[in-house]
C-alpha cells in the first residue's frame, strides 16, 4: 500500500534537457533501480527532489530526504508513534533526528531491499513486541516460547529509540543453506538481528503500510532456543507471524537467513 500521491504520466516538457540529465547522472551513480526510477517516473513531486539532490541546490534533508530514497520502506518515529500510541521522550526524538544515516547509507538501504524505521519508545522482548499487536502472531498469547527455559523470548530486545534497519527479504542465496553456511554470508557492515527485532520490524510495516513482509518463508535470527538452535521467523499472512526453531545443520529450500546494517 503506498503512501504517497501517484501521478499517472509526466510529460517530457516537465523538465528541462538539463535538469533530465543531472538526474539520470546522479541516479546512475547512485545506484538506482529500475523500480525506484519507475516511482519517479509516476511522482513529479519525488522527481523534482531527485533532480535537486543532482543539482545540489536546495536538496532535502533529514526525514524528507529518507522518504525520497526509501518511500514506504522509510518509518518515522511519528508513524509509529501514531500506529502504536508511542510517546517518545524528547530526547528521544532529539537522537532519532540526529543519527538517522547519511544519504549514502540510506542508498544503500534501498539498493539492498532494506527497511528502516524508529524502534519502540521503550526496549521490548519477543513477549512484549506480540502485546503491541498480538493477533499479528500465530501465537497470539501462549505458545511454545513462553515458556522460562526459553529465555531468548525475555532477554534478546528491540532497542529504544534507535533505528532499526533490516532486510525486507532473506539473505540474498541463504536459502537451501545450514546455518554456518548462511552466517558466513554476511558482509561486515551487516549482522543477523534477533528475534525480538525482526518481529517487531515485520509486524510494525504490516500496520504501518498494510504490507506483508516474509511471506511464504521464514528466516534465521540470532536468537536460540533452549537447545542452543537458531530461532526462524516468517510465515507470515492472514494466520500471523510464526516463530520457531530447527536443527542449524538442517537445509530448506523455504529457510534463508536474516540480515540487519549496523548504524
Amino acid at each position: 500500500m503506498k503512501t504517497a500521491n501517484r501521478v499517472a504520466h509526466s510529460k517530457p516538457s516537465d523538465f528541462s534537457l538539463g535538469q533530465a540529465y543531472e538526474f539520470v547522472a546522479e541516479f546512475g551513480r547512485q545506484g538506482g533501480t529500475p523500480d525506484f526510477l519507475q516511482e519517479l517516473i509516476e511522482n513529479k513531486g519525488r522527481m523534482v527532489r531527485a533532480i535537486s539532490i543532482a543539482r545540489g541546490d536546495d536538496a532535502p534533508k533529514g526525514y524528507e530526504l529518507a522518504n525520497l530514497i526509501l518511500g514506504d520502506d522509510f518509518i518515522s518515529p511519528e508513524e509509529v508513534a501514531g500506529a502504536y500510541g508511542f510517546s517518545y521522550s524528547e530526547n528521544q526524538l532529539k537522537h532519532l533526528a540526529e543519527t538517522l544515516p547519511d544519504e549514502k547509507t540510506l542508498q544503500w538501504f534501498h539498493s539492498h531491499g532494506y527497511i528502516l524505521l524508529a524502534g519502540p519508545q521503550t526496549e521490548m522482548n519477543l513477549l512484549e513486541v506480540r502485546e503491541l499487536e498480538n493477533q499479528l502472531f500465530y501465537s497470539k498469547t501462549e505458545g511454545w516460547y513462553t515458556n522460562d527455559s526459553q529465555k531468548f523470548a525475555k532477554t534478546d530486545m528491540v532497542k529504544a529509540g534507535q533505528w532499526l534497519a533490516i532486510r525486507k527479504e532473506g539473505y540474498p542465496n541463504s536459502f537451501s543453506k545450514t546455518w554456518k553456511e548462511q552466517k558466513d554470508l554476511i558482509t561486515e557492515v551487516e549482522h543477523v538481528p534477533n528475534t525480538s527485532e525482526v518481529s517487531y520490524a515485520v509486524t510494525a510495516y504490516f500496520k504501518i503500510r498494510g504490507t506483508y513482509l516474509l511471506q511464504g518463508f521464514y528466516v534465521r535470527t540470532s536468537s536460540v532456543d533452549a537447545e542452543g538452535f537458531h530461532i526462524y521467523v516468517g510465515g507470515f499472512g492472514g494466520g500471523g507471524l510464526d516463530v520457531d526453531g530447527s536443527w542449524d545443520g538442517g537445509r530448506s529450500s523455504g529457510l534463508g537467513i536474516s540480515s540487519a546494517r549496523k548504524i
